[in-house]
């Protein structure tokens, strides 16, 4: 029987997050701790804003032809160094002067400081500052290689300062006095703070200080009649915010007040030069006119004479104007700008309409048509010129007046509430994202992990049906440093086999004095008492989880093994440390108990250690009988189990592959299955040699091994494609080594109270510890 992997579930469970919520909480804390120093270490934020309003622009300053329109509001303009950096200049932005704190706590203390109260500078040698120190610097002068370049500024007695540049003294001076040497120039106004306290002062170079304003300014606008603009920008200092704001609003509107009166002195000029020419125009025209009359006499015009002399007059007028408006462009473009050949265009258009209407007045009599166009030419210039009065009287008015069509509506006010998120959104932000981020990093890990940690992800992950899961047993770990203690110790007690020399190891007594203290007293103990039944976790602790989870996996092995072809079970594992050998002589003690006949064969001819947990020695076993040196029945020994029986690996041969492909294994294993109820073997591990696929080849039945937590799944896989290759039959795996989990800590719950009866005092002495020393019960 073989199973074939499945492509892993790539959804987290919920009990992965559940076994890993210290983590997860631990992440949400630290984002939130994180967060809330940021919140609180941060210089708060305070905006201004002022709102700007723009009024129609002048018609007297658009020429003749055109009227008042909305002005657009120009936001480039409002961000221009022209408008900002006066202000720039005016609230001293280009230096910049501020305390020395203490990394992080140095901006907590200034964040909850009183304004106008500050401590003494500490450590007294750095000079950091503690609370609200201020510094104002109203003048600063340096060389070109000190721009940008932070210089420490020192509070001395009797207010005085001195200024220190990385490897020199540059000045000395004192508050409200203009001090200089080497080059720099200062002048402090006011000092907040007590002998000792340091500040860093830096002189920015100007261009690129308004630069980064400029950047920083927010313009909103919106055209219509009459457009309004909010300009905003936020600072830690919110006086200073508001009066930066302000600023760049009345830089504007003098900006513009500026503007539009060169613009009507340019028009004003140009339409005085243009009057003389338009009276000298309506004056001959009238003079014609005249002359016409008085030689022709009075005449009343046609009605196809009048309605033309109308049109005529208006298509005159629109031509005169925009001939003149493009007179006033090329004083300031170029006859190729998009202005000159708009009004190109209008007075071709014009041109063409006249020239439709002067078609029609063919029909007209000689007479009428010389009186009309007279008449057309007087009214023309009159119009004309009478416009040009009223414009020029207009922007006499306009120069003279100074005015804006811009003003304030809003000014900005001193803001008292910080903006973006306060202390307490930011922390539970932080704590929300530290959340995401441990479940992230816990799926990651969990979708990434080499192990498997329940009997339920390992079906789900490799398609291997488990019999049954054992706990972590402490007890076991405690047994296995006894045996790893009598292995070092050299003793071998019990039975040897027939015709064998029996192995005698040295005395207990003084053996035991190789022993270093990390050996425990008591497994010095059990080493003395020579209690052989007590290594075996079955016997020592039959109550513990692990045992029961050992009864849970026999239950299994007992109902899959009606349909095995024999009663050998071949138990192996991919790698070592999967705990094959435990659960394979645990079983086999578990199915004695039961009353059956069990042989436990160790196969493992490399590093088999089934031998020492029975304190028997190795030799005399499988390796003989594949040799032909000794024969099953003088080979198998008993054990103190009741029913349980031992094949030992025997003698370490050098050719441990080639004695099990001999036809003497499977005649051994077959002999052994006639002669008992259940055959145990135990294998070396199927990824570190080829030995185990030659056994499991045989047996009926195989189990594998997989240890939580530990062993990853593609050796996993490997193995189960090995055994397939070998024909083995599988009957599933045994998961070993489950610890308690909060997802599987219901189960361990539901069986703790049930295997909580009384039962007989363990074996195995328990420890007691009294001042940290541990002593035997």
């Amino acid at each position: 029987m073989s199973f074939a992997g499945v492509a892993p579930d790539r959804i987290v469970p919920a009990g992965a997050m559940l076994d890993h919520i210290g983590w997860i909480l631990a992440a949400g804390l630290t984002g939130a701790a994180v967060a809330a120093l940021l919140a609180l270490s941060t210089p708060q934020q305070f905006r201004a804003e002022a709102l700007v309003q723009i009024g129609a622009r002048d018609a007297a300053t658009q020429g003749v032809a055109r009227g008042a329109k909305p002005a657009p509001f120009d936001i480039g303009l409002l961000k221009s160094r022209a408008m900002v950096g006066p202000v720039v200049e005016n609230l001293h932005l280009d230096i910049s002067a501020e305390p020395i704190r203490a990394p992080l706590l140095g901006s907590l203390a200034a964040r909850f400081a009183t304004p106008g109260r500050f401590g003494a500078p500490w450590p007294a040698n750095l000079g950091y500052a503690w609370g609200a120190q201020r510094l104002v610097v109203r003048k600063m002068t340096v060389p070109e290689r000190l721009f940008n370049v932070p210089l420490m500024f020192e509070v001395l007695q009797e207010e005085r300062f001195v200024l220190r540049s990385a490897d020199a003294v540059l000045l000395e001076g004192k508050v409200g006095e203009l001090a200089t040497g080497n080059g720099v120039e200062l002048l402090v106004t006011r000092v907040d703070a007590l002998p000792g306290t340091r500040f860093t002062i830096t002189r920015h170079d100007l261009a690129a200080t308004v630069s980064t304003i400029a950047g920083e300014l927010k313009v909103s606008s919106e055209e219509g009649e009459a457009g309004t603009a909010r300009i905003t920008w936020q600072n830690p200092d919110p006086k200073l915010a508001a009066a930066l704001v302000n600023g760049v609003a009345n830089s504007y509107i003098s900006g513009q007040a500026a503007q539009r009166s060169d613009d009507a002195a340019s028009t004003l000029a140009f339409l005085s030069s243009q009057l003389p020419r338009v009276q000298g125009e309506l004056e001959r025209a009238e003079t014609a006119l005249t002359r016409y009359r008085s030689r022709s006499g009075s005449m009343q015009p046609s009605q196809d004479a009048q309605s033309y002399l109308n049109g005529s007059i208006d298509y005159q007028k629109q031509i005169a104007a925009l001939k003149m408006e493009r007179t006033g462009l090329l004083q300031r473009f170029t006859t190729e700008s998009n202005e000159v050949r708009t009004v190109d265009n209008k007075i071709a258009q014009m041109m063409r309409e006249r020239k439709d209407l002067d078609a029609r007045m063919q029909t007209l009599s000689m007479s009428e048509r010389e009186s009309v166009s007279l008449t057309r030419d007087v009214k023309v210039a009159e119009d004309m010129y009478m416009t040009l009065r009223n414009k020029v009287q207009e922007l006499s008015l306009i120069v003279s007046d100074h005015s804006s069509q811009v003003r304030v509506v809003d000014n900005a006010v001193v803001p008292m509430s910080p903006v973006g998120p306060g202390p307490w959104p930011m922390t539970a932000g932080g704590g929300l994202l530290g959340l995401c981020l441990g479940i992230a990093c816990v799926s990651v890990r969990q979708r990434t992990k080499q192990t498997v940690a329940s009997a339920n992800e390992a079906e789900a992950l490799l398609g291997m049906p488990m019999l049954g899961d054992i706990a972590y047993s402490r007890e076991q770990q405690e047994l296995e440093r006894l045996i790893e203690a009598k292995v070092r110790l050299g003793i071998a007690a019990g039975f040897a086999a027939p015709g064998a020399a029996r192995l005698e190891g040295p005395e207990p007594g003084h053996a035991l004095e190789a022993l270093d203290e990390s050996y425990p007293d008591f497994i010095k103990h059990l080493l003395r008492q020579g209690l052989h039944d007590h290594y075996l976790l079955a016997r020592s602790a039959p109550h513990s989880l692990a045992v029961e989870g050992l009864r849970s996996v026999r239950a299994a092995l007992h109902f899959g093994l009606r349909s095995a072809a024999d009663c050998v079970v071949a138990v192996t594992s991919p790698a070592p440390g999967a705990g094959k050998t435990f659960a394979a002589i645990n079983l086999a003690v578990l199915f004695a108990e039961a009353g059956q006949r069990v042989l436990l064969i160790d196969a493992d001819l490399r590093r088999g250690k089934v031998a020492s947990w029975f304190d028997q020695g190795p030799e005399g076993g499988l390796a003989e009988i594949l040799a032909g040196q000794l024969t099953l029945a003088a080979a198998v020994r008993p054990t103190v189990v009741s029913g349980l029986s031992i094949l030992t690996t025997g003698a370490t041969p050098h050719n441990p592959s080639e004695l099990l492909m001999r036809p003497a294994l499977a005649e051994c294993l077959r002999l052994c299955a006639s002669r008992f109820d259940l055959v145990i073997v135990d294998t070396p591990p199927v990824m570190a040699v080829a030995d185990a696929t030659l056994v499991t080849n045989i047996a009926g039945s195989t189990l594998v091994v997989v240890r939580a937590d530990q062993t990853p799944p593609d050796q996993v896989e490997e193995t189960l494609k090995r055994l397939a290759r070998s024909h083995a039959r599988l009957l599933g795996g045994i998961l070993n080594g489950v610890t308690a989990r909060r997802s599987n800590r219901a189960e361990f719950n539901s069986v703790n109270p049930y295997l909580g009866m009384p039962e007989p005092a363990p074996s195995v002495p328990k420890l007691e510890r009294a001042a940290g020393v541990e002593r035997m019960a």
